[in-house]
């Protein structure tokens, strides 16, 4: 297995490559996530529901959604992730369309072996020794089919229809990471049981509020290292009790060691 977050050029846009297989439990990203298998086929799960990606197949989840992956074979598995912010998909479709697109995208399984193709051939090229004219063409071009697929200059938004206690409750944890967070305040903070307040988020996250807010510290741990934080204060950051807290939770969450990730990311 060969996890890598290599570093990438441009604002709002990283990727991620698993080669060799890696089952990745119950987790969340702060940003977009479209990903695909160049290998095999992928069993995943969102917000507690089965789903398969087939090879040839391209999915998007939404920031601050839980889901699962692994590989349907662990031997010849290539696992290719973009992760990016909703700005960048912004400037990408006004440099496409001239106008902006509302907002969300959504949870969508776009099923189409161009747009497969395009995207596998331009995680490549960030993966290795970048042409920057070439890697620049192939963004515009599979964003460009992206968007398409999508619905292109009629794009439409993917409406949240959940209770809203739930993203207020994610809102406050963003904003406090780095204080103790006690489950009965909360509740009474977004007028509700303790009880009630579990069962919301496990029925529209499949999470308990404390792993989707461990989820949202180690995102908020990498962006840190990103910028040069040390892992001794990134632990205070987030709310870990220290540094060896943080390099478990990162491994487990991550399948690599802050360090290896930091190491991964440094520019050469």
């Amino acid at each position: 297995m060969n996890i890598v977050y290599p570093p990438s050029r441009y604002a709002g846009l990283e990727i991620l490559s698993c080669a060799g297989g890696h089952k990745f439990r119950e987790h969340l990203h702060d940003a977009y996530v479209l990903w695909l298998n160049s290998e095999t086929g992928e069993h995943y799960t969102v917000n507690g529901d089965s789903k398969f990606l087939q090879t040839g197949a391209v999915s998007l989840i939404e920031p601050g959604v839980p889901h699962a992956n692994r590989s349907c074979d662990e031997r010849n598995s290539h696992l290719r992730s973009f992760y990016c912010t909703e700005e960048f998909f912004q400037q990408q479709y006004l440099h496409i369309y001239e106008t902006e697109y509302t907002a969300p995208l959504g949870i969508r399984l776009l099923e189409h072996a161009g747009l497969w193709r395009s995207f596998t051939a331009l995680h490549e090229y960030m993966l290795g020794v970048q042409d920057d004219l070439k890697v620049d063409e192939l963004v515009l071009s599979s964003f460009s089919g992206f968007f398409e697929q999508c619905g292109g200059r009629n794009l439409q938004p993917v409406r949240d229809t959940c209770d809203r206690r739930v993203a207020k409750a994610a809102e406050y944890f963003h904003a406090h990471l780095d204080f103790p967070i006690l489950l009965e305040e909360l509740a009474e903070m977004l007028g509700c049981t303790s009880f009630h307040l579990i069962r919301l988020f496990r029925l529209q996250t499949g999470m308990t509020p404390h792993a989707y807010l461990t989820q949202i510290r180690l995102e908020k741990a990498r962006n840190l290292i990103d910028h040069g934080v040390p892992f001794s204060a990134v632990a205070m950051q987030i709310g870990l009790s220290d540094q060896s807290h943080l390099t478990r939770q990162f491994k487990k969450r991550y399948g690599v060691t802050p360090g290896q990730y930091k190491k991964q990311r440094q520019l050469l």
